[in-house]
C-alpha cells in the first residue's frame, strides 16, 4: 500500500499537449503540488508537454517506473496494463470510467483488467475513480484540475465517490482542517476500503481517518481493522438499503434492515458514523483535541452574555459545570483590576483587557482536578487584537497539549480574522457556541466508545449438540424447505435454548393422546414450511382444556387453513403445554451479506414489529453485549425490578443470547431463525422459548 501514496516516478499514461486533456491535468496537478519524483507522460501521439517528453508506450520508457496513473478510454486499459505489467510497473490507478457501472461490455473489460493485473502481480486503484493525493510528498493525481487548496494535515480519507470526496476536502479547507492523504478506491477491482483502512492504520503521519462508504465489502474485515485502531475511525454511509426490496419471512428480519445492522456493527467496533457535513466537520475538529474523558467543564468568557449563552448550551448538551473551590476563585480575583464582578463558573473576564492574563487563568483553570475541559470563549477586535490574538491560540493549543485536556476555542471575530486563524493553527477554532458544545459531547462520546471497543473480552463457547443440527438441516435442505416448528424447537434444545417441549400429532386423535400426556391447559400450533406467521391465519389455539377442545381444535385448524391457503402444506400440530405468567421477549438472528450473523432481542408478541422495540449485535457476543442489549430496550426497567416489582431472570436471557449466537456462527445455512415469543420468568425460573422459526 505504501507504494500507492510514496511513489518515487510515475507514468501518466492517456496525455497531449491539448489543452483539454485530463492528462494534462494530472501532470500539471503534480507540478503544482510540488510532487518530489520523477514524472513521465505517455500518449499515443507522443510530443511535448511542460518541457517533458511524451512517450508513446510505458515500454518506451528508459527507467524504471514504480506507478502508472492510467486515464484512456476503457477499451485501451487492458494493453497498457500489459504494458505496465512488461515494464515492471508494479501499482497502478485506473482513473478510467466505463466499465461494469457502464455495460456487459465494460464488464468483460474489467475482467481482463484484473486478469492481466494477476498475472504480472500489479495491484491498483480504481478504475472509475479519480485517484490519490498525498500532502508529504505533493503526490496530486486527480484528473480535475486542482489548486494547492488545502493545507498538510492529519486527516486522511477514503471515498467511493470523487466527487464527495472533493467537496469533503473543500469543506475542511475552509475549516482549517489539514489534509494527509485521500484516496478515490471507484469499482475496487483490486485494492478495496479495508485494504487502504489498514494501510491508514498504519501510517505515521495519519491520525483521524474518514470513510465515505456507498457499500460494504466485507464488514467483519472492516469491523476487525476498527476495532483494533488505535485512530479514530469516521465513516459516512450513504445507500441506505431497504429491506422491503424482498419478502421478509420473519419478525427478525423486517426489525434488522440493512442501515440498522450497520449501526449496530459500528458501535460495537468503535466506528463513529456521521449522517452529515457539519457533524463531520465537527468530529474533524474535536479529534484534533485530547480526548475528553469526564463531563465537567469550565467555561472562561470575555462576554459576560457569551457566558450565558454557554451555560445554557453546556447544560442542553449534557455537560456539567465544574464546582470551583474558593481557594481557587480568590487566585483568580488578584489578577482583576476591581472586584465588580461575582465569580463562578463560567468565569466572566469582562473586568480583565490583558491576553496575556487570560492565558494564565486559563492554565490554573486546567491544573483544577475536577476540570476535565476548558471552553474559551474570545471576542477579539481586528484593529488592535489581532496578533494578540494569534498568540493567545498558540498559547491555549499548547496548553491543551500540556494538561492533555481539551481547549475548546470561540472566537467572535469578522471572516478574514477567524480565516487567519486557521490558516495559521492546526488547532480548532469554532465560530457558534452551540455547535461548538455539539462538538466537545462528540469527543466525549468518542472516547466513550474506545473504552467499550478497548475490552477484550470474547464471547463464550458452549459444549452442545452440533451434530444433531446438521443432520436436521442435512435432510431440510435435501428436500428443499425450511426446518419445520418441531424440527426449529429441536435445533434450539441441542444448542441449550430451554423451550417449552411438546409433541407432534398429525390427526385429531394423536393431537388428544399428546394433550393428555402433556397435561392440560395446552396450546396447539400448526406445523407448516409455508406458513410463517402463524397467529394470522388461524394456526394458534391457546389454552384447551379437555380433549374434546384439542380434537375440535385440530379439525377446525386443519379444515380452516386448507381452505384459506390450499397451496400450504399441512404437517401436522405441535402440542405444548401452557406457558403461565412471565413476559414475552423475542430473540432471534440472521445472516446479514456484509457482516455474517446478526443477534436481536426485542419486546415480544404480535406487535412487535409496530413498536419496533428491539435492540442488536453482530455475533458472536460477549456477556456483557447481551446485558447490554437488554439494558437498551426501551421498558427494560420493568424486567430489572422497577419500583419494588420483582425482578425478572435476565441472567437465563443472557445465556440464551450467548447460545443463539454461537448457533448462528456455527451455521451460517441459517438464514433466519425467531423465538418468538421467549417467555422470561421472575428471577431464578429460568426462560423458556414458546415457538421458533427457522429459514435456511
Amino acid at each position: 500500500m505504501k507504494g500507492v501514496f510514496y511513489p518515487k516516478s510515475v507514468a501518466v499514461v492517456g496525455v497531449s499537449a491539448n489543452p483539454d486533456n485530463l492528462g494534462r491535468n494530472i501532470m500539471l496537478n503534480l507540478i503544482d503540488f510540488g510532487f518530489d519524483g520523477i514524472v513521465y507522460p505517455v500518449g499515443p501521439k507522443g510530443g511535448a508537454i511542460t518541457t517533458r517528453r511524451i512517450y508513446k508506450s510505458v515500454v518506451d520508457i528508459p527507467d524504471h517506473v514504480d506507478m502508472a496513473v492510467i486515464l484512456v478510454p476503457a477499451r485501451f486499459v487492458p494493453q497498457v496494463m500489459e504494458d505496465c505489467g512488461q515494464k515492471g510497473v508494479k501499482t497502478a490507478i485506473i482513473e478510467t470510467a466505463g466499465f461494469r457501472e457502464y455495460s456487459e461490455e465494460g464488464r468483460k473489460i474489467e475482467d481482463e483488467v484484473v486478469r492481466i493485473a494477476k498475472e504480472h502481480e500489479i495491484r491498483f486503484i480504481g478504475p472509475n475513480c479519480i485517484g490519490v493525493i498525498n500532502m508529504e510528498n505533493g503526490f496530486c493525481v486527480p484528473f480535475p484540475r486542482l489548486t494547492p487548496f488545502i493545507r498538510k494535515g492529519e486527516v486522511s480519507i477514503i471515498s467511493q465517490s470523487g466527487g464527495v470526496g472533493l467537496s469533503i476536502m473543500n469543506h475542511m479547507a475552509v475549516e482549517g482542517i489539514g489534509l494527509n492523504k485521500f484516496a478515490s478506491v471507484g469499482n475496487m477491482l483490486n485494492i478495496d476500503a479495508e485494504d487502504l483502512l489498514e494501510y491508514y492504520i498504519e501510517d505515521e503521519g495519519t491520525k483521524t481517518i474518514f470513510m465515505y462508504l456507498e457499500s460494504i465489502r466485507d464488514g467483519r474485515r472492516l469491523m476487525d481493522l476498527a476495532k483494533g485502531s488505535p485512530k479514530p475511525i469516521l465513516v459516512l454511509k450513504s445507500n441506505i438499503g431497504q429491506l422491503g426490496q424482498s419478502v421478509a419471512a420473519s419478525h427478525t428480519a423486517s426489525l434488522s434492515s440493512d442501515d440498522r445492522v450497520v449501526d449496530t456493527a459500528f458501535q460495537q467496533c468503535g466506528i463513529t458514523r456521521v449522517h452529515d457535513v457539519t457533524t463531520l466537520s465537527q468530529y474533524m475538529k474535536t479529534l484534533r483535541l485530547p480526548l475528553l474523558k469526564n463531563k465537567r467543564l469550565a467555561i472562561i468568557s470575555r462576554s459576560g452574555g457569551h457566558a450565558i449563552v454557554a451555560a445554557d448550551a453546556c447544560e442542553t448538551v449534557g455537560f456539567e459545570l465544574a464546582e470551583f473551590p474558593e481557594s481557587f476563585i480568590r487566585d483568580i480575583e488578584k489578577h482583576f483590576r476591581a472586584s465588580v464582578i461575582k465569580l463562578t463558573n463560567p468565569l466572566d473576564l469582562g473586568d480583565l483587557f490583558d491576553l496575556d492574563v487570560y492565558f494564565r487563568i486559563v492554565e490554573e483553570t486546567l491544573a483544577q482536578e475536577n476540570v476535565d475541559g476548558v471552553v474559551f470563549l474570545h471576542t477579539s477586535v481586528a484593529r488592535t487584537e489581532h496578533d494578540p490574538t494569534k498568540n493567545l491560540v498558540g498559547k491555549l493549543e499548547s496548553l491543551s497539549k500540556k494538561f492533555n485536556k481539551p481547549v475548546a476555542v470561540y472566537v467572535s471575530a469578522n471572516s478574514s480574522e477567524v480565516a487567519s486563524l486557521r490558516r495559521t493553527f492546526d488547532f480548532p477554532i469554532f465560530t457558534h457556541i452551540v455547535e461548538m458544545f455539539r462538538a466537545l459531547k462528540l469527543d466525549y462520546d468518542h472516547s466513550q466508545a474506545i473504552t467499550i471497543t478497548a475490552s477484550k473480552e470474547v464471547s463464550p463457547t458452549f459444549v452442545v449438540e452440533k451434530q444433531k443440527v446438521q443432520q436436521l438441516i442435512d435432510t431440510a435442505s435435501k428436500e428443499n424447505r425450511d426446518l419445520l416448528l418441531n424440527e426449529a424447537v429441536d435445533v434450539l434444545e441441542y444448542y441449550g435454548i430451554p423451550t417449552s417441549r411438546g409433541s407432534k400429532a398429525v390427526s385429531a386423535e394423536q393431537s388428544r393422546d399428546a394433550a393428555d400426556e402433556v397435561g392440560y391447559p395446552v396450546a396447539m400450533k400448526v406445523i407448516s414450511g409455508q406458513i410463517s406467521h402463524k397467529s394470522d391465519v388461524g394456526g394458534v389455539q391457546l389454552n384447551l382444556h379437555s380433549g374434546e377442545a384439542v380434537r375440535e381444535a385440530f379439525n377446525d385448524m386443519k379444515s380452516g387453513i386448507e381452505e384459506a391457503f390450499p397451496q400450504a402444506r399441512f404437517d401436522g400440530v405441535m402440542i405444548q403445554p401452557m406457558a403461565v405468567g412471565g413476559r414475552e421477549l423475542i430473540l432471534g438472528g440472521r445472516q446479514d451479506e456484509q457482516f455474517g450473523p446478526v443477534i436481536l432481542v426485542g419486546l415480544g408478541g404480535i406487535f412487535v414489529e409496530i413498536f419496533e422495540q428491539a435492540t442488536m449485535r453482530i455475533a458472536p457476543v460477549s456477556k456483557s453485549e447481551a446485558y447490554l442489549m437488554i439494558e437498551e430496550l426501551n421498558g427494560s426497567q420493568i424486567l430489572m425490578g422497577a419500583r419494588g416489582s420483582k425482578r425478572f431472570d435476565i441472567e437465563a436471557v443472557v445465556d440464551a443470547i450467548l447460545h443463539l449466537s454461537q448457533l448462528l456462527t456455527d451455521f451460517p445455512q441459517i438464514q433466519e431463525l425467531d423465538i418468538n415469543p421467549l417467555r422470561i420468568f421472575h428471577e431464578e425460573e429460568g426462560c423458556l422459548a414458546l415457538d421458533a422459526r427457522i429459514i435456511l
